[in-house]
């Protein structure tokens, strides 16, 4: 990814729950959880795919430890 494709990232992002951060190449944060992603390692569709997978993780584990 590019510096312009991150910024359009962080910025669609809540349309879809998600809150992102990030310095140059670098998410900084996911829904205000420090972190360490180099986006210039992915292809935007990747970076996606990886933060779908986040995303559902975090929905299973919220799912299982409901009572």
């Amino acid at each position: 990814m590019d510096e312009a494709q991150v910024e359009r990232l962080c910025q669609i992002a809540p349309k879809y729950g998600l809150t992102l951060e990030h310095q140059g190449l670098i998410i900084t944060k996911i829904n205000d959880q420090p972190t360490t992603f180099d986006t210039a390692s992915y292809m935007p569709d990747q970076f996606i795919d990886l933060l779908s997978k986040m995303i559902a993780t975090n929905m299973k584990a919220d799912l299982w430890q409901w009572q």
